[in-house]
Formats: structure tokens, C-alpha cells, sequence
């Protein structure tokens, strides 16, 4: 199932947040090899402690968290305005109430067999995210990716519309923007359905 917390969370919710600490740690530090801070086996960064961010959680029923991503309101301080700026040669201006930063999308390879897969952990995320922003007006969601997840988000059924490419030399990287509609989370919950036929999952 999906959950979503806020920072005040923290305190009800410690094992929550340490689990998707400590998988942002494995998955952008050990795995990726990003530059990030990782202390005492756990990820974070000043949004995670300065700002208001929202966060989605896949979780199961034994409160394993299997994914997780963060959502920043584009009218404060985002990575695209911060660590990303430098990325793009130009200015990449998408502040707006109604418009918000996915960042820190974190789905852990899981090994066992009733483990879920990276793929369906994912879809579930995007499926909560799309619900999340139709209920609370959101319109667009703005992040930066790796270009070929562009693939992976079309097989999902939600496809961010491309706004700038980073420079050669950053890598092969694309800040995008999807815009939250009835139509996008009604294709997602179709081809996840497909793709877990035969078995349930749970999508709050």
C-alpha cells in the first residue's frame, strides 16, 4: 500500500523513515555512486531537514517499506532551482502552486519470492503520486531522470513531456514534467492490473 507523511511524522513513525533513509543510502550512495551524505547508514539532505516535504512510501503489511520518493512545492527551494540549475544551459522555470519537484525516487531491488518487483514497486508509486496530486490540486509534477527511464514510464502509463536536456558532459539526463490527470492514473491502474494478475496488491 501507499502511505504519504510529512517531516512532523518523523517522531510517530521512526522505523518508517529509518527504512527509507537507509535504502536512499544503498540505492544513491553504495549502488549509484551519487555524491550524497550518508550518516550512520542513512541518506538525507537539507530538504529533508530544512524544508516541507511530502513523502510517498510503498509499503507492505508487515511495515516494510519497499520504495519511497519525496515531493517539494516548486514555491520554496527545489534541486532543479539548486543541485540541478547547473545541469541545463538554460533556465528550466517551472514554479507554480500547483506545480511540485519529484525527487528521490528510491525503489530497492528486494530479493525473495514474496518480494514485489522494482517495476510494480514503481508503478505503485506513480499510481499513489497521480492520486495524491489529483485530490490536492496539484496539476504537474516536475523532476529530473535519467533519459532512459523514459522507456519505463511509458510501459507504466505516465509520460513526463520533456522541458530540457543536461549538458553532454552531466550525462544523459532530462528534466521533465507530468501532468496529473484522471486519463494518466486510469491507464497506470490498467497496465498494473495486467501486470499483477493472478495475485494482489494493494494501492491506497
Amino acid at each position: 500500500m501507499i502511505i504519504n507523511l510529512s517531516r512532523d511524522d518523523r517522531i510517530e513513525h521512526p522505523a518508517l523513515f529509518d527504512q527509507m533513509f537507509q535504502s536512499r543510502a544503498a540505492v544513491f550512495h553504495d549502488r549509484l555512486g551519487w555524491d550524497v551524505v550518508v550518516k550512520d547508514g542513512r541518506e538525507t539532505d537539507r530538504y529533508d531537514e530544512e524544508a516541507d516535504p511530502v513523502y510517498l512510501l510503498a509499503v507492505d503489511g508487515d511495515q516494510r517499506v519497499h520504495g519511497s520518493l519525496r515531493l517539494l512545492a516548486t514555491t520554496g527551494p527545489t534541486m532543479l532551482q539548486g543541485e540541478f540549475k547547473h545541469f541545463f544551459d538554460g533556465d528550466v522555470d517551472v514554479a507554480a502552486p500547483t506545480i511540485w519537484e519529484c525527487t528521490r525516487f528510491c525503489v530497492p531491488p528486494i530479493f525473495g519470492s514474496s518480494a514485489p518487483d522494482v517495476g510494480t514497486v514503481s508503478a505503485e508509486l506513480l499510481i499513489g503520486l497521480c492520486e495524491l496530486c489529483l485530490a490536492s490540486g496539484i496539476e504537474f509534477v516536475v523532476g529530473v531522470y535519467e533519459t532512459s527511464m523514459t522507456r519505463i514510464y511509458a510501459r507504466i502509463g505516465w509520460s513526463p513531456e520533456p522541458l530540457a536536456r543536461a549538458r553532454p558532459e552531466i550525462g544523459n539526463i532530462t528534466a521533465g514534467i507530468w501532468e496529473a490527470t484522471p486519463a494518466a492514473l486510469s491507464s497506470m491502474r490498467q497496465r498494473l492490473s495486467v501486470r499483477t494478475s493472478g495475485r494482489r496488491v494493494l494501492v491506497a
